[in-house]
């Protein structure tokens, strides 16, 4: 994809997310090429006034890697499932949901394979008692 005229970027963090590698194929006529898909959730309080509770709401969201053959989307998949066990967070550009609510990761999918990614770690209060 090539971008013709950029005014504004949409940026995502991802902390922790499930990490799905597909071939192409085809499926009902349709073309796949091969992805990675990350499948991340945020859970939300929400006020319920008619039941007087507080609910929890869910919110997922699906970020969509587009790679140029099966065997980068599996070596994609390995490093970022790697840096996700490490802690490590992971910076990227992507679109807005489309109406399937995927998000289009726009940063290229070998930044993914690089040591340069922008990836911070992590690291919570509870692992710095237990140190």
């Amino acid at each position: 994809m090539e971008i013709l005229k950029e005014e504004f970027t949409v940026s995502y963090s991802v902390k922790f997310a499930l990490v799905r590698s597909s071939a192409s194929g085809s499926f009902e006529g349709n073309d796949y090429s091969p992805s990675v898909r990350l499948i991340s959730q945020n859970v939300y309080e929400v006020e319920n006034s008619k039941t007087d509770n507080i609910d929890d709401s869910l919110q997922i969201a699906t970020f969509k890697i587009e790679c140029p053959d099966n065997e980068t989307a599996g070596k994609v998949a390995k490093s970022i499932k790697d840096r996700i066990k490490k802690g490590e967070v992971l910076h990227f550009a992507g679109s807005l949901p489309n109406d399937s609510k995927v998000i289009k990761i726009i940063t290229p999918y070998d930044t993914f394979l690089s040591d340069n990614i922008s990836i911070t770690k992590t690291e919570f209060k509870e692992d710095k008692k237990a140190k």
